[in-house]
């Protein structure tokens, strides 16, 4: 067992792995998820447990508000004030052919995917105006 390890017993998962919900445990080390199982599993001794019967639990995050579109820009603006990005935000996201599209929410998708994201409200848009072929793409 290691200082930074709990588990919380007894709530109900809402687990994609298995597509299923059931009452359960999981086990969290160094902010890590190393286990989901039954009610009652066994874990270290000593592992501290937090009671969550009662509330949904889902193992991941969910980011609810991400803009795929925008990846490509991640850390270039760190000296732009939110006006100058609001301004220029039009402008750099236009003229993006079908496959920019595609790629720039594939690359989003795969950062959340690796920061434990396991669901997105992706906020994408075109420019000028949306298509169906681009939003294929995303």
């Amino acid at each position: 067992m290691t200082d930074s390890m709990i588990v919380l017993r007894g709530g109900l998962i809402l687990d994609a792995a298995d597509r299923n919900a059931g009452h359960g445990d999981i086990l969290i080390d160094g902010g890590v998820i190393r286990e989901v199982g039954p009610l009652g599993m066994a874990v270290p001794e000593g592992t501290p447990m937090r009671d969550v019967s009662g509330h949904i639990v889902i193992p991941g995050l969910v980011n609810a508000h991400t803009h795929g579109h925008g990846s490509f820009g991640k850390g270039r603006g760190d000296l732009w004030s939110l006006e100058l990005l609001l301004n220029a935000g039009p402008w750099i996201s236009a003229k993006r052919s079908h496959e920019d599209k595609y790629l720039a929410t594939l690359l989003n998708a795969a950062d959340m995917t690796r920061r434990g994201c396991t669901a997105v409200y992706d906020l994408t848009w075109e420019q000028p105006r949306p298509s169906v072929e681009g939003m294929h793409q995303v």
